[in-house]
């Protein structure tokens, strides 16, 4: 599997009209996302892009972070046990 690492503070990933985030989240079938305690799973190709956006991008219009796409899975936030389920992915 191919890896490549975009460092946010480097390259913010955003703009006003969220086309750079939704680049990123479109290329994922599934987006696992951290809101607090819970985990949202949501698919791009169903949900409705002005749903999935304000969940994904942080107070400043960027991409939240940590985000991670493994696979065609992406990871946006940060929960133990969202990552639980990243390492369980990778064994």
């Amino acid at each position: 599997m191919t890896a490549e690492e975009i460092n946010a503070r480097k390259t913010p990933i955003g703009d006003e009209s969220g086309e750079a985030i939704w680049g990123v989240v479109a290329r994922a079938a599934r987006v696992l996302i951290a809101s607090g305690k819970k985990i949202i799973e949501l698919r791009p190709d169903t949900a409705r892009r002005e749903n999935i956006l304000p969940l994904v991008s942080g107070r400043s219009g960027t991409l939240r972070a940590p985000t991670i796409l493994v696979g065609d899975t992406l990871y946006v936030g940060f929960s133990e046990e969202l990552y639980r389920q990243l390492a369980a992915k990778e064994d």
